[in-house]
């Protein structure tokens, strides 16, 4: 969108917010007929991870003054490791936790990560056999599906897949993910 917004001078973006002004919303309480499909989830929260999955990246996210930790199943990182694409069974899961504060900064240890202070949530990919069916193509990352999850381990109430399917379909090279170069260097 910004690359096309970008070729536009100032009097064609003024008509075109000018066009969409005059365009009627959409009538009270309507909803996609597609919101069913991008809400539900396949993805469920893999019990025992720490144990079976490999720690394979960590993230500072210093706007948000969080460390985030990805997990993989055994399935994503020998497809990684082989140079194909993740497969069907394969699992990602992530580890959100607020960085240790000292007087408003976060806290960074000898390995150059933020030093982890409380568990926020836990965010996971995971693909299995037909489940994106159902996705409109316009947002279908293949058979991949996304959750967020509560440190309950309860999936997060109001949150549907959308945005997650959203930002991640232009990785369709990458096997839908960001951190696939840091996966296939697993240990």
């Amino acid at each position: 969108m910004q690359a096309i917004a970008a070729q536009l001078s100032a009097e064609q973006i003024a008509d075109t917010a000018a066009y969409y002004a005059s365009l009627p919303g959409a009538a009270a309480g309507v909803k996609s007929a597609q919101l069913p499909n991008v809400a539900k989830t396949g993805v469920t929260f893999p019990e025992g991870y720490k144990d079976s999955f490999t720690k394979y990246h960590t993230i500072n996210f210093p706007a948000t003054k969080q460390v985030r930790y990805y997990y993989a199943n055994k399935a994503a990182v020998a497809a990684a490791k082989a140079g194909t694409p993740l497969p069907d069974g394969a699992a990602l899961f992530v580890e959100v936790h607020s960085a240790k504060l000292d007087d408003g900064k976060p806290v960074t240890g000898a390995d150059g990560f933020f030093v982890a202070d409380k568990l926020l949530l836990y965010t996971a990919m995971a693909r299995d056999a037909g489940w994106g069916k159902d996705i409109p193509e316009m947002l279908r990352n293949e058979n991949w599906n996304y959750a967020v999850f509560a440190t309950d381990k309860t999936q997060r109430p109001g949150v549907n897949q959308a945005e997650c399917l959203a930002c991640h379909k232009p990785l369709n090279n990458v096997s839908y993910t960001f951190t696939l170069k840091q996966l296939a260097e697993a240990k």
